[in-house]
C-alpha cells in the first residue's frame, strides 16, 4: 500500500517523497519490477489537500520485432484533490462509485483519516503509460520492414509499402491519393 500521512499537517506545502517495492502496489501490471520511486509535494489549505505526485518504476518489456527483453523506466505525472469533512463524506456514500467513474474529482475523507490511499492512483496511472507498441531502443529508428530486411537478409520479403496491389480490398482508398 502507498500511503501519504495528513495527520497533523500545517497549512502549506510538504514535501513527498517515498520508495515502495512493485510488488505491494495492489493492482500493478505484472510487467513493473524493482522500486516505485514517489516523489512531490501535499499543499494543505484549510481542509483542503492538493497533491501533486511523480511515480517512476522500471518496467520489464519484451520487444515486439524480435522479442528480446528490456528495461524501461515508465514515469506518470498527476494531482489529486481532497477535502476533509467528516460531514459531507457521510452524507454521500456514493462516493467510492463517484472516484472510479471520475478519479480527478474531488475526493472527500473524514476530518480523522491519518492517511491518504494513492495505491490505486499510482498503479491506474503507471500502468496506463505503458507503451503499446514496445520496441528495443536499438530497433526504434527502424521500421519493421528494416528490421526483417537486417535479420533475415535478402530472404526477407517484406514490402516497405503495399499500396502498389490493386487487387484487395482497399485499391479504391489507394486511388484517393
Amino acid at each position: 500500500m502507498v500511503r501519504i500521512p495528513i495527520n497533523g499537517l500545517s497549512n502549506g506545502e510538504h514535501p513527498v517523497a517515498m520508495d515502495v517495492p512493485a510488488t505491494e502496489v495492489e493492482g500493478i501490471f505484472p510487467e513493473f519490477i524493482g522500486q516505485v520511486h514517489i516523489e512531490g509535494s501535499l499543499s494543505k489549505v484549510g481542509k483542503k489537500l492538493l497533491v501533486s505526485l511523480t511515480a517512476r518504476c522500471t518496467a520489464q518489456l519484451t520487444c515486439d520485432y524480435s522479442l528480446e527483453s528490456f528495461e524501461e523506466m515508465i514515469e506518470a505525472e498527476f494531482s489529486l484533490s481532497f477535502m476533509q469533512d467528516t460531514e459531507l463524506f457521510l452524507r454521500r456514500p456514493d462516493q467510492a462509485q463517484r472516484i472510479e467513474d471520475d478519479p480527478y474529482s474531488l475526493r472527500l475523507l473524514r476530518d480523522d483519516d491519518t492517511f491518504v490511499d494513492i495505491t490505486s492512483d499510482i498503479a491506474q496511472e503507471l500502468s496506463i503509460r505503458l507503451p503499446i507498441k514496445r520496441v528495443a531502443p536499438q530497433y526504434r529508428a527502424m521500421t519493421f520492414a528494416e528490421y526483417a530486411k537486417t535479420v533475415l537478409g535478402n530472404a526477407a520479403r517484406v514490402e516497405d509499402d503495399d499500396s502498389h496491389r490493386g487487387d484487395g480490398p482497399w485499391a479504391v482508398l489507394n486511388q484517393l491519393r
